[in-house]
C-alpha cells in the first residue's frame, strides 16, 4: 500500500471530514507544545540529582509524543504531519506575540516587566530551536513508527512501535534544541542534557504505556463508530 504524501497545503484541507475527537486531540497537542515553551524556562533537578537536570517542560512533552503515536496509529501519517505543522505555526505565532508584548512599553501601572521578560522572553534562537527540534523530532518519531509498523504490524506490538519511535524522536529533538536553542550553555552541560533528558522523558512515557494503549484502543473504537455512522447517513 502506497503511503499518502504530505503537502504543506494540506493543513488547510484534511481531504475528508475530521471527527470532533480528532480535532480536539489536534488542539491538545498544539496547546501542549506552546505550554512546553513557557515551562522550559524553569530548570529542575529530578529527585534532587544534578546529573538529572531537566526543565518543567517535561510535564507536557510525554503528552505530545503519546499523541503523536496515537495519530500515526489511528489517523495515519498525513494527519500526524498536519498536526505537527499546526503546532509549528502556533508556536511561531505565540513566540512572536510574546516578543511584541515585551517590546511594547508598559504604562505606570504595570510593574512586572522584568518578570514578564523572565517568563516569556525567550530569545529568537530559543524559539527557533524549539520549533525546529519539535518538528524534526516529531518527523523522526513518525518515520520510525511507520517503519516499525510495517515490519511489526501486529497490534500486540504497539508498545514496541511507540517506545522505539519515541526514543529516536526524543534524542533528535533533544540534540537539536540543546545545541541550537541552548547554545549558550557550557559544552559539558549540553552533553549531559542531551544524554539524560530524552531518556528520562521516554522512561515516563514507558511508565504511561498502558494508558497510551488504552487510549489508542478507545480512540480507534470511537473513530470507527464515527466513520460507520457517516457511511450510514450517506446511504440513507
Amino acid at each position: 500500500m502506497q503511503k499518502e504524501k504530505f503537502k504543506f497545503s494540506s493543513i488547510l484541507s484534511a481531504g475528508r471530514s475530521a471527527s470532533p475527537l480528532q480535532m480536539s486531540l489536534t488542539l491538545l497537542l498544539v496547546i501542549c507544545l506552546i505550554l512546553s515553551n513557557i515551562l522550559v524556562v524553569k530548570s529542575i533537578d529530578l529527585f534532587g540529582i544534578t546529573a538529572l537536570a531537566n526543565s518543567c517542560s517535561i510535564l507536557v512533552f510525554p503528552i505530545t509524543y503519546v499523541l503523536s503515536d496515537i495519530f500515526s496509529e489511528v489517523y495515519g501519517y498525513k494527519w500526524s504531519r498536519i498536526t505537527a505543522t499546526w503546532a509549528f505555526i502556533g508556536t511561531g505565532i505565540c513566540s512572536a506575540l510574546f516578543a511584541i508584548s515585551i517590546a511594547i512599553p508598559g504604562n505606570a501601572a504595570f510593574e512586572n516587566q522584568s518578570a514578564m521578560e523572565a517568563i516569556l522572553g525567550n530569545t529568537p534562537i530559543i524559539a527557533i530551536g524549539s520549533i525546529v527540534a519539535f518538528y524534526l523530532g516529531d518527523w523522526a518519531n513518525d518515520k520510525v513508527f511507520q517503519l516499525l509498523r510495517n515490519k511489526f504490524p501486529s497490534s500486540k506490538l504497539f508498545a514496541v512501535r511507540a517506545i522505539g519511535s519515541s526514543l529516536v524522536g526524543k534524542y533528535v529533538d533533544g540534540f537539536i534544541f540543546t545545541f541550537i536553542g541552548l547554545h549558550f550553555l557550557p559544552l559539558q552541560t549540553k552533553i549531559i542534557m542531551v544524554l539524560n533528558c530524552p531518556f528520562v522523558q521516554v522512561c515516563l512515557e514507558t511508565a504511561l504505556l498502558p494508558i497510551t494503549i488504552m487510549l489508542k484502543n478507545k480512540i480507534l473504537k470511537v473513530e470507527t463508530e464515527h466513520h460507520n455512522s457517516l457511511e450510514g447517513d450517506a446511504e440513507a
